[in-house]
């Protein structure tokens, strides 16, 4: 498994990946009195501050430092916010689009939109540039078709879906399973009994847990690469090996 990568970004950090002249002045007036934050924060930081730009440039640097495959679905799982206290915090916040209603859904096709849900039985969708659909509802879906986008759920028996271009589609819901056709894009199933396909140029990452449900192989590959087929579901075998699942 690949070493994890400090997401701890700094004064210095910013400065050697040669931040624009606005960004970084922005970043030292924001962080004082020594300027560093967690990417996560900074980034939804940025957006909020109607900086989309600065925050895609920050994820690419931030993800060509990065080789696991993992770690970066975990950050773009937690930029989609499919975490239920944050999701709680947001609509306390009066967030739009965002609810926690049984039975519920989210949907926004707006630019650098968001669609969130804790619904059971929920469902968030967008069709927004940069956007980001999330739920943690119970047999919920996620699915987004806009380019750098992000899709995630930890709903059990759900699924999230993507066809933006190098976005992620995330889950760890119980036989759930994650799929996307975005080129440099990744699809990530980390439930039980759980599948993940993408089409070429992306990557599937999926976990294998025992009769006793517990976590024994946590595994990445590159379509293309090891006899990972494009646009084929994936699951994991006892042993941690791919092995072809059915579509359903």
């Amino acid at each position: 498994m690949s070493e994890a990568i400090s997401t701890i970004i700094t004064k210095q950090r910013v400065k050697d990946w040669g931040a624009c002249e606005s960004g970084y002045r922005w970043f030292l007036e924001n962080y004082k009195p020594e300027p560093s934050s967690e990417f996560v924060p900074l980034y939804q930081h940025l957006v909020r501050d109607k900086r989309g730009d600065d925050a895609d440039w920050l994820m690419g640097k931030l993800f060509e430092e990065i080789s696991g495959t993992d770690q970066r679905v975990k950050l773009v799982t937690q930029i989609a916010g499919a975490d239920a206290k944050l999701i709680a915090e947001q609509h306390a916040a009066g967030a739009p689009n965002v609810t926690e209603d049984d039975e519920a859904n989210a949907a926004t096709t707006g630019y650098r939109s968001a669609a969130a849900t804790t619904g059971y039985r929920s469902a968030a969708a967008t069709t927004g540039y940069r956007s980001a659909a999330a739920t943690t509802g119970y047999r919920s879906a996620a699915a987004t078709t806009g380019d750098s986008s992000a899709a995630a759920t930890t709903g059990n028996y759900s699924a999230a879906a993507t066809t933006g271009y190098r976005s992620a589609a995330a889950t760890t819901g119980y036989r759930s399973a994650a799929a996307t056709t975005g080129d440099s894009s990744i699809a990530a199933a980390l439930g039980i009994q759980s599948k993940a396909k993408a089409s070429s140029g992306g990557a599937i990452v999926l976990a294998y847990f025992d009769g006793d449900h517990k976590l024994k192989h946590v595994r990445a590959a590159m379509v293309g690469q090891d006899g990972i087929k494009p646009d084929t579901w994936y699951s994991l075998d006892e042993s941690g090996s791919f092995v072809e699942s059915e579509e359903d």
